[in-house]
């Protein structure tokens, strides 16, 4: 605000339209790998939800890339298997 001939005038800014903002979208790699945790994370399921449904064999297709790292789940194998009718 500011002082202007013994009145208070207001200072206008320029007020941000709703569709001028660029939309916050995440970037994803066209095929990232996730971690089984990201995958629950996604489903909003439990760790041991996931791993029954592996021993049932209804769980999204995954492997380790490395010998003896960490399971992984594609994106693209996790999104064709909820395309499929997951569960």
């Amino acid at each position: 605000m500011t002082a202007a001939a013994g009145g208070i005038t207001t200072r206008r800014t320029r007020s941000r339209q709703p569709g001028s903002s660029r939309p916050r979208r995440r970037t994803v790699a066209p095929d990232e790998w996730l971690t089984v945790d990201e995958v629950c994370v996604e489903l909003n399921i439990g760790r041991r939800t996931f791993e029954r449904w592996r021993t049932l064999g209804i769980a999204p297709r995954a492997t380790r890339p490395t010998r003896n790292g960490p399971l992984r789940i594609k994106r693209s194998w996790l999104e064709e298997w909820a395309e499929d009718g997951a569960t």
